[in-house]
């Protein structure tokens, strides 16, 4: 995909994110959910470190030890026998240590400290709540009002034009129709009530190593002189997110623990193909005529950033009217966030459908700028609580950016220059707390601006040395303030200079103000677009992998040097995240990459040609580095469940006790609207409508779309199989 090409949609608004938390794993060596075989622990464990299991038996506990424990660290555990699943929702919304369910172990929590670098309060002290902040989330991306802000075109002379809303004039027509009317992913956008098709879905559900987004339509709306209009929909592949920034949100970027995700931003980008029926026909035909072949498809490219989350939420304050997507009457606490981006033209011969194909600029660690905090006025808020030091208030001076990316359209005289997550941003003044928000939760800023690094240049570095040649400079007052930079998308072009003749002879770099090298080109960019895969457990790679719709496939890299696919090969390497073990693997553009299939779980793979692409980080710096600057390819490993096997081939009985034991009870804690919605009872499953339902979205066909069940796509093959046997069983037995 490209958010290079032309005509240029940009766009920026808010969405809300329903993230369900209570899986992720926040509050460790709280243990309630057992990744790798995709069930929780019910009752919830307590883990151990060697050195506390002789205390911890001193105050009258029974340790247990768990052979087969998927976490590093721990072997032993002290089972939190009272919570069982009858009680579970109401012991996770409650602070540890404060429900009857807790009361014989207190002094259990008083004594195991949470998990950290740093000495860590207890899980007593540390106001942990099992369900984190928002337990019955389902996981939608509810768009509230996202607006298109900017549309580009650009002339034969390299000269780029940005029409916004009351500056319209010169645009094609059906171009400037858009202008201010919405983006949106709803399923009907004029119904009132209409859900949203998208959702969010991380393939390693307590780490963020990746989250993807999965859309079944997307498309502009609007009601130009009152009447309901849409301008167009398609259907957007998968997703899955890149170049993690953790210090985009300057005032969130704090010096003792950032405040994650608020404090970051990342990436999706997709691909949308257009429905034919129904879409504009002006806008079809000013499309074809400035991209300059038939648009069948848009690229995609969305920056997710000014998280805003209500931590340490009280449960019982929270609001349960509607909100969004969910119309359920429970507790709702949604993130809110900023989406900005671009739709552009795909370009079928050269784009990729889920990631840019251009040059990519890196910020190095040695390089890393200091900021000035004098520039904005507003701190980072301070908890709820002023007694509460959970949330420390001096801002980082120095901070790691997300990389740039330079795309060169020589037959357009252009070379744009792609900063929209590079510059970091800060917020302006402060709205009030919630007010079911605990004493850690801190206010929502009530506008966002753009951090002002001076004057930044972008040169062409010749290869051979001697001075560069400057290409173009922009400033904060007139190209890259908020609001212009929404109204470009975050893309700053300039005018090819006729005295570069050869661009792949040297390397681009960004300085700033005349003599700061910020970000220098890497010369080689390694990515894929089945990012995010599934596997069953023991399978052969012939079988290929799941990783958008249906189907199943090889994942392929592309290896690209210097904007360009890589000709021959290069010898690099490929560390395994989980055992830090390197490997040698040998690059070339189109490569296949085959991972194992014997354990269980989730594997984060890193890539690289360059020591620096692929060593493992030593240091929190080169940590911020390797997520805003590494390339990786995150897999789960579903479990191949051989215990189901008799269920299915009829030796044993299928009762709803073995379907719940051996798959609902996973989503009853960790996607408990489920149970809101649908109660995990035998009378409730076993009722034909919903055996129907239960058979259509559990089809593998319909594994993209945003009705599939699970959302969270953990179903191994013999659980879902487990799951239609079930209905088929109701539905074909005697009435």
């Amino acid at each position: 995909m490209s958010q290079f090409d032309f005509p240029r949609i940009n766009f920026h608004g808010s969405v809300l994110l329903d993230v369900p938390t209570g899986n992720n794993g926040k509050f460790s060596p709280l243990k309630i959910y057992n990744q790798d075989a995709a069930l929780p622990y019910t009752p919830p464990r307590v883990y151990l470190i060697p050195e506390l299991v002789p205390k911890i038996q001193g105050l009258g506990y029974t340790v247990q030890t768990d052979t087969d424990s998927p976490y590093k660290k721990y072997s032993q555990y002290v089972e939190i026998a009272s919570v069982t699943k009858d009680v579970y929702d109401d012991w996770a919304v409650q602070h540890l240590g404060t429900s009857t369910y807790d009361n014989h172990y207190v002094d259990l929590y008083k004594n195991v400290p949470l998990d950290g670098d740093e000495p860590q309060p207890s899980l007593f002290d540390g106001l942990v709540q099992p369900s984190y902040w928002n337990y019955y989330g389902d996981l939608s991306v509810y768009a509230e009002d996202i607006r298109i802000t900017g549309i580009q075109t650009a002339d034969a002379q390299g000269e780029v034009t940005t029409y916004t809303p009351g500056n319209s004039d010169g645009c094609p027509a059906g171009l400037a129709q858009l202008l201010g009317q919405s983006f949106s992913f709803h399923q009907q956008f004029f119904d009132p009530n209409s859900r949203t098709t998208a959702m969010f879905c991380d393939v390693d559900s307590i780490e963020d190593t990746c989250t993807q987004m999965f859309y079944t339509q997307a498309g502009i709306y609007g009601k130009p002189g009152g009447q309901e209009k849409t301008f167009f929909t398609g259907a957007a592949c998968k997703s899955a997110f890149t170049w993690l920034s953790m210090s985009k949100v300057l005032n969130y970027n704090d010096k003792k623990d950032l405040l994650s995700p608020m404090s970051g931003a990342t990436y999706f980008e997709s691909t949308i193909t257009l429905n034919q029926i129904g879409i504009d026909s002006s806008f079809q035909k000013d499309l074809n005529v400035q991209a300059g072949f038939q648009v069948d498809k848009l690229s995609m490219k969305i920056l997710l950033h000014q998280v805003y989350e209500v931590r340490n939420p009280d449960y019982k304050k929270m609001p349960r009217k509607p909100i969004g997507n969910n119309k359920t009457d429970i507790p709702k606490n949604p993130a809110r966030v900023a989406f900005s981006g671009s739709l552009c033209p795909f370009v079928e011969a050269t784009d990729m459908t889920t990631h840019n194909v251009a040059r990519i600029l890196k910020n190095q660690i040695i390089n890393n700028p200091k900021i000035d905090t004098t520039k904005f006025s507003t701190p980072i808020p301070k908890p709820k609580d002023p007694s509460d030091t959970g949330v420390p208030v001096e801002v980082y001076d120095q901070v790691q950016l997300s990389p740039a990316f330079v795309r060169v359209n020589a037959p357009r005289k252009i070379i744009s220059l792609d900063i929209i997550s590079t510059i970091c941003e800060y917020g302006v003044g402060f709205g009030d707390y919630s007010c079911y928000g605990g004493p850690t939760s801190i206010p929502p800023f009530l506008s966002w601006e753009n951090y002002d690094f001076g004057t930044l240049s972008l040169y062409f570095m010749p290869d051979g040395g001697g001075p560069g040649t400057l290409i173009g400079s922009i400033t904060h007052d007139t190209d890259y303030n908020m609001k212009e930079f929404i109204a470009r998308g975050g893309v700053m072009d300039f005018v090819l200079p006729e005295s570069i003749d050869d661009v792949m002879s040297g390397r681009f770099a960004i300085f700033r103000n005349g003599t700061e090298e910020l970000l220098v080109e890497d010369d080689y960019l390694i990515m894929s677009d089945q990012q995010g895969s599934y596997a069953e457990q023991g399978q052969d790679s012939s079988e290929g992998y799941k990783f958008d719709g249906p189907d199943r496939g090889p994942i392929i890299l592309r290896c690209f040097q210097r904007g360009e696919p890589m000709q021959g090969s290069r010898p690099g390497k490929v560390r395994n995240t989980s055992t830090n073990v390197t490997e040698d693997f040998v690059f070339y553009d189109g490569v296949k990459f085959d991972y194992h299939t014997k354990d269980v779980g989730c594997v984060q793979y890193v890539f690289g040609i360059t020591p620096q692409q692929y060593a493992t980080p030593t240091s929190k710096a080169e940590v911020f580095y390797l997520l805003a600057n590494g390339y990786t390819v995150t897999t789960r490993v579903l479990a191949a469940d051989l215990n189901l096997l008799p269920y299915l081939d009829g030796t044993e009985p299928l009762t709803f006790d073995v379907l719940y034991n051996t798959i609902f009870s996973n989503y009853n804690n960790v996607l408990p609207i489920m149970n809101t919605i649908l109660k995990f009872d035998e009378n409730t499953w076993s009722e034909p409508y919903t055996m129907r339902r239960l058979k259509e979205f559990t089809d593998p066909k319909n594994w993209g779309h945003y009705m599939y069940m699970p959302v969270t796509r953990e179903l191994s093959k013999n659980q879902q199989a487990l799951l239609q046997k079930w209905a088929n069983d109701i539905l074909n037995s005697p009435s």
